[in-house]
Formats: C-alpha cells, structure tokens, sequence
C-alpha cells in the first residue's frame, strides 16, 4: 500500500514550496504593477500579462535560463498546480462578469438595445470573415479546418469586454445616464449571443466535423440550457437567496458560497451537454445576478475576491506560457486590431443610427463597444488550449485586445469632452433644498420626490414616479459615501429642474458601498435634451469625488449652506444658466 501510495504522490514539499513562492511572486508582482496602471487609467490586465511576459520565456527566459527554470521549472505536476489557480480565475471572472449583468434591465430598454446588438453582432462578422478566410496556411492549425477558424475569428471580434466598458463609462461619470444605461443594456445582449455563438463553435470543432445531426443536437441543448436557465432557474435561486437573505445571519457569506457552488454546477452542467465549463459559470452569474437580494455590496465582495486573488494569477500565467517576442506577427496583430476595433465600431454605430438615438450620442455608443479586454483573451486561451488556434494567432489575438483596451480610454474621453455643448436652463431655488426629512423606505422616498416635483413642474405625480422608480430598477442611482442622484427625463420640461433633499435616517439604496443614503440630488431634464442630463450630472459626480466636500454636505443642516454649495458645482457645467 505505501509503494503505491508513494507511486502516485507527485505532489512533494519542494513542490509546495515552489508553488507558494511563484503564488506570491506573481500575485504581489501583479497587484503592484496593476496599482500604477490603474492610475494611468488603463486596465490592470495589461500590467497582469506584462508580468507574466516579462518572468516568461520571452524575457526572464533569455536574460537568466538557469534562474527561470529553477522558480518556473517545466514539470508537469509543477506546472499544474498553478495553472489549475489560474483555471479557477478564468472560470470566477467569467461569472463576475455575469454578475454584473442585469438581464430584466436590458428588456426594459426594449428594441433600442435589440437594434444595437444585432448591427454589433452582423457588421463585425460580415467585415472579418472574409480576410480571416483568405489568411496563408502558416497562420492555420489545419488548413481544412479554415472555415470553423474564420468563423471563430470574426466571432471573437463581435465580443466586447463588458467591464472595461463599465470601468470606462464610470470614469467618465456617465455610467448612470440614459445613454450610459442604453450601452450597458446592448453589450449586454452582445455578451450572451456571443457567447452562445462562440460556445457551439467551440463545441463543434471538439466533436471534429460539422455534422448536421451533432450540431443541431449542441445548438439545441445550448439554447435549451440558457433558456430554462434564465427562466426555472432564475425563479429558483431566487427563492434560494431569498431564503439566506432571510434566515441566515451571515446571510452575505452564504451567499458567496451559493454564487461559488452554483457557478461549480452550472459548469458541470455544459461540459456534460458538450460545451465549455466558462459558458456555465458566466451564465450562473447572470441567473444569480438577477436574484432580489444580491445586492451591490455582495457583488463587490465577489468583485475583490475574483479580482485580487484568481485574475490577477490567471493573465500572468498565459505570459509564463507563451513567447510573445518569438510568436509575434506584426502583420496579424494589426490586421486584427484594426478589422476588430473598426468592425464593432462600425456595428454599434449603425445600431445606434438604427435605433434613431440623438447623433450626438453615436459615437459615445460606438466607441463604448471597441474595447476587447479581458474576454477576447479569454476566449483567445480556450481556443489555444483546445488546438483551433496557434500560439501566432492567440499572441495577435491578446495583443489586438490590448491595444484596443488602450485606445478605448483616451477615445472615449475625448468624444465625451467634446461632445456639442449646449445651453440648458437649470433651476435650483433655494426653497428646492429640504432638511430633516425622516422617510424610511426608497419607495416612500420616491413618492416625496416626486410630489414636490409634481408641485413645482405641473406633471402629473404618479408619471414621474413611475419614471424614477423604473430607473432605479435598472440601475441603482446611488453613488456611494451616502449619495445618491435619483433621475428622469421627462416630457413637459422645459427646464433642468435640481432638488436637494437630507434625509434624517439614512435609507438603503443598493448602494455600491452598502452605506445607507443620506443625501438625495434629484435630477430633471428635459426629454428631448439628453445631453442636459449627461452634462448635470457629470458635474455633479465629479464634484462629489471630493470627500471632503461631500462629508461637509452630510454634516450640514443649513439649507442655505447645501444650495450655494450644489449652485456652484453646477456652475462649472458647460453653459448650463442658473434660476
């Protein structure tokens, strides 16, 4: 028994410790790197791959072999235990990214969204397909499988990275605008069609032939999964949350092992149907991003543990695993780069001219659907490691994604500074600013809103509640440290109408934070003016940045104190004139 059992022990102590000291190298390394990236305003994962680049091959590997084969030795059981952390950060950013979608909102948008979608899905794949398909050999695993690799390639360019377009629009303190809410809901729907999309190629080209009987079966199953998932199973973990929510008392550390264990089954689920393990995961995360009671406070709480821990490992290992200096083909990477960044640029404004959006906002909405990021790697390495595609192309591939990420900060911020600005009218009297309210609950709160704005603007009360309760129940206006910035556009305005409201008991607002809401801004614009309402409340966002400041609007009960205060920010406006 003990010769068998030492026979299948490849686990020693040196490969423990080994395996700590690359866990700890890569991870601080990574966390450090990111920091100053971060403070470029650039994405982390372009510093998490530099690390792993330069302790890879293609550096660390030809400055000193003897040292980089002694810390990341090629053996198999070494290798294994830190690529298996790093699965485990693949599969948990997939379903973060999951979590982060609000499926009920994107139906709320109704066929704006559809509109932006289906141009972003077909423009991309009808502009690619064709010079993927005329690629030389060399590029091809098997020639004969050229048609599934043009097919996935196009396929992978429809894909944006919904986090870095979040992180970008955040940035810019537009996430929470119409037009802001618009680009979350059509990426959205992008992200899921893609990836059913991409999930049956890959599926297909496992099974090795396009047989019509096999393939049918997968896209059936597929479509099958994802529906019952996001009807029965929605329903289900719903009440399963619910049921935490309000027996438990760590009811937000069981509802990470929940999120965990769900992601775990719905990953066993697809690999048993013949598609990816990622596909299950991201799809969890939709499903239990949906439930009531996953509020903003959990999904930040899984945000660090994926984004402090696993990533971070992940990105750095693909850099430990490939030769980027040796495999990299200029001629690839810029003609992935520019057929990607152009083919989504062009769909989505295509979309937003066919969904008869403001042309003020089409390039905010294309631009906003041009980063790759994290996902186009993603599903760059599942292709690697299933043989559909070499190491050139996945280089190109992370490459292309890279400079897209890169691109889309700078281009974004300097369409949305340069948007045409216009006049608006705002009024904020000082009789607009209300001290000590004591309302207890958001739907009580809202209705107080919206009769003092019933009294002032002559709009019917109920219509303006029902538009501010359906923007809160798309996405939460609360902006953290005790702030939120309830909105609408309306008909019937002529002018941008601001309300100041303290409010004694801080009330819950599913806020980012988990803080309770002291201070409500409650922001009218004009419905045919959206530009107004991006333009307040930028402003006002950036203005509320400053801690500072906003600790001494919490503190204060002088109404008169809260009015100049808000008055002046919203001076700062581009040609906004104050009542």
């Amino acid at each position: 028994m003990n010769d068998i059992l030492s026979h299948h022990m490849v686990i020693s102590e040196h490969n423990l410790l080994l395996f700590l000291l690359q866990f700890a190298l890569l991870l601080g390394l990574c966390r450090l790197v990111g920091f100053f990236f971060a403070k470029m305003k650039q994405s982390s994962v372009t510093g998490e791959l530099l690390v792993g680049i330069l302790l890879g091959p293609a550096i660390f590997s030809k400055l000193a072999p003897g040292l980089q084969n002694t810390i990341f030795p090629n053996d198999l059981a070494q290798r294994s235990m830190l690529e298996t952390v790093a699965w485990f950060g693949n599969l948990f950013l997939l379903m973060e990214t999951g979590l982060e979608i609000n499926f009920s909102r994107v139906w709320k948008q109704g066929m704006e969204a559809v509109k932006i979608t289906v141009a972003d899905l077909l423009i991309p794949v009808l502009l690619c397909f064709l010079p993927i398909y005329l690629l030389p050999d060399r590029y091809l695993v098997d020639p004969s499988q050229r048609f599934l690799f043009a097919l996935f390639i196009s396929v992978i360019m429809t894909i944006s990275a919904l986090p870095i377009a979040i992180r970008g629009l955040r940035d810019l303190n537009i996430l929470k605008t119409d037009v802001g809410l618009l680009i979350i809901s059509a990426l959205t729907m992008n992200d899921i069609v893609g990836w059913v999309v991409f999930t049956i190629i890959m599926g297909i080209f496992a099974h090795g032939s396009m047989d019509l009987g096999f393939v049918g079966q997968l896209v059936g199953l597929t479509l099958l999964f994802t529906v019952l998932s996001l009807t029965l199973g929605r329903r289900l973990l719903d009440r399963a949350v619910t049921l935490i929510h309000d027996r438990a008392e760590d009811n937000q550390g069981l509802k990470v092992t929940l999120i965990v264990l769900v992601g775990a089954l719905f990953g066993s689920l697809t690999l048993g149907i013949g598609i990816h393990a990622l596909f299950g995961f991201f799809i969890a995360g939709i499903v239990l991003g949906e439930a009531r009671h996953i509020h903003e406070k959990d999904r930040f709480v899984v945000n660090r543990l994926v984004y402090s821990i696993f990533v971070p490992v992940f990105f750095a290992n693909i850099g430990l695993r490939l030769d980027f200096v040796a495999n990299f083909d200029w001629f690839l990477v810029l003609l992935l780069s520019g057929l990607g960044i152009a083919g989504r640029f062009l769909g989505a404004y295509a979309g937003a001219a066919w969904a008869r959006q403001p042309r003020e906002n089409f390039q905010t909405i294309a631009i906003s659907h041009t980063p790759g990021g994290e996902m186009h790697i993603v599903v760059g390495m599942l292709a690697y490691t299933t043989g559909l595609i070499n190491e050139v192309v996945l280089v190109a591939i992370i490459v292309a994604s890279l400079v897209s990420t890169i691109v889309f900060g700078f281009w974004l911020s300097f369409i949305v500074n340069r948007l045409r600005k216009t006049s608006y009218d705002i009024v904020l009297e000082e009789n607009d600013v209300f001290i000590d309210r004591d309302n207890s609950d958001p739907q009580a709160m809202l209705a107080w809103l919206s009769g003092i704005a019933a009294r002032k603007t002559g709009i019917d009360q109920q219509a303006i509640l029902q538009e501010l309760t359906d923007r809160e129940e798309q996405l939460s206006t609360a902006v953290g440290r005790s702030l939120a910035m309830p909105h609408a556009r309306l008909e019937g305005i002529e002018k941008s109408q601001v309300f100041i409201v303290q409010n004694q008991h801080g009330i819950e607002w599913d806020s980012p934070d988990g803080l309770p809401v002291h201070l409500f801004i409650l922001i009218l614009t004009p419905k045919a003016r959206q530009n107004a309402q991006i333009q307040i409340l930028r402003s006002l966002s950036l203005a509320l940045q400053d801690r500072k400041l906003t600790a001494q609007l919490l503190d204060s009960n002088d109404p008169k104190f809260l009015w100049n205060t808000i008055r002046s920010e919203l001076t700062t406006c581009s040609r906004c004139r104050l009542a």
